[in-house]
């Protein structure tokens, strides 16, 4: 069973376009990249898969030269199917493991531009960063794409909640008391499940919350394994025990120089670094507000951290799915993070799919007064504060919205849509489950 994914309409609009330019997708292992890009592949006559993990002799076709007619004549050779360029999609999957192909790009689009190629990589990211590939990186011939794990839309088109959906699509709609509660207990199973689609899939086809923290359990197992895979002058064991920590610490403000004991500021940024490369964490960095654009003045003394997914959190820090499930108000148990954390999440997954999203948060100096994050619409600065309840007093937007120019705030909650006056400013309040109403830039 395919899980139609947001990405799908970009993926069309790529084929369909008049220039369409070698495609690179990008994201975190196992977030659904080689899945999408089959699916795609049946809108064309001809589609070859090649895998340079699976198969490395395809490696070799790369070896002599970037003659693209030669290589695609070897191609055609090696799989038996003939390649008729706007009939074509040919795709090079897990092409981290040969650099040259992904230097190649740039020559099938100035040989063949009628050919469509695309592109993905579970450790993409390291082959792009590594300087020892010496990756001639194809700028202004490759387009980028950025996936993500499933957004809760995606999660209720998963479900068959189709029309629910699409509801969340009509921005602030006010919606009745009891859709608003079936929002919420589909928005609980989320935390739970995540949004990796084989955990969403399995919990589509059984409803067993146990199977998914199954697979949550053997996802961490496979990213923890690729570790030795992210650098050469980094151990895999310094490498999970920055891993093991951001995970004690979602949410939390995180001061570099004294994150780790005996580990130094720019050793442990660099293993954050390697993590972020990796999708496994997003980091949320500290921001003045002062100015555009959002990281303008920022001197990343000190930071928040995100797993990408809320489910493989869950399970990993051996949280109580049932609590979750039951429970009321977030708050009351301690797991309000796991609300800003999904939060954030959202505001990643419904961002701009053609380039790397980053997430901000504002922090009064010398004051306990801290926004969740703050973002960028048109040239103004939007905070946005996450309660994991109903209600709650907002001291920190109150401190933002008295010594900053923006026209209104965002508060996310348990609550329904809904517009009220704080501070003589207009406050959004926008439900867990409708983040996605929400857009950056």
């Amino acid at each position: 069973m395919y899980i139609v994914r947001e990405i799908d309409s970009a993926l069309a609009d790529w084929k369909n376009s008049k220039e369409a330019k070698p495609l690179l997708v990008r994201g975190v292992r196992q977030c659904g990249k080689t899945s999408s890009i089959r699916n795609l592949g049946k809108e064309y006559r001809v589609f070859i898969e090649i895998n340079f993990e699976r198969d490395p002799s395809f490696s070799e076709l790369f070896e002599p030269d970037f003659n693209v007619d030669r290589i695609c004549s070897e191609i055609e050779l090696k799989t038996g199917k003939e390649i008729r360029d706007d009939l074509t999609l040919l795709f090079f999957d897990e092409i981290q493991n040969c650099p040259k192909a992904i230097t190649a790009l740039r020559y099938f689009w100035e040989t063949k531009p009628a050919l469509h190629v695309i592109a993905a990589g579970s450790l993409l990211e390291f082959a792009l960063n590594n300087k020892k590939n010496k990756i001639s990186f194809p700028v202004g011939r490759v387009r980028s794409i950025y996936m993500h794990p499933l957004s809760f839309n995606e999660f209720l088109s998963a479900l068959g909640k189709d029309l629910l959906a699409a509801k969340l699509k009509k921005n602030n709609e006010i919606i009745s008391d009891a859709v608003h509660a079936e929002y919420i207990s589909l928005y609980k199973s989320f935390l739970v499940v995540g949004g990796m689609p084989e955990a969403v899939l399995e919990y589509a086809n059984s409803g067993s919350y146990l199977r998914c923290q199954r697979i949550h359990r053997d996802i961490v197992d496979n990213f923890e394994s690729d570790f030795g895979k992210y650098s050469d002058s980094i151990d895999p064991e310094e490498i999970n025990e920055v891993f093991q920590f951001v995970f004690r610490n979602v949410g939390n403000q995180i001061v570099l120089s004294k994150a780790i004991p005996g580990m130094k500021a720019a050793r442990f940024k660099n293993v954050l670094d390697l993590l972020s490369m990796a999708g496994l964490i997003h980091q949320v960095k500290s921001s003045t507000c002062e100015g555009l654009p959002l990281g303008c003045g920022n001197k990343n003394i000190s930071i928040k951290v995100l797993c990408f997914d809320t489910g493989v959190y869950l399970t990993k820090q051996g949280y109580d799915a049932t609590e979750i499930l039951r429970a009321v108000n977030l708050d009351s148990m301690n797991k309000g993070s796991i609300v800003e954390m999904q939060t954030g999440l959202e505001l990643v997954k419904n961002a701009d799919k053609y380039q790397s999203s980053e997430l901000y948060y504002w922090k009064r100096t010398g004051a306990n007064a801290e926004v969740d994050y703050v973002i960028q619409k048109k040239d103004k600065i939007i905070p946005i504060e996450v309660k994991a309840n109903t209600t709650g007093k907002m001291q920190s937007m109150a401190e933002y919205l008295k010594t900053h120019d923006t026209p209104y705030g965002i508060r996310v909650s348990l609550e329904n849509f809904a517009i009220s006056m704080y501070q003589k400013k207009q406050i959004c309040v926008v439900p867990v489950y409708g983040v996605n109403t929400i857009r950056m830039s």
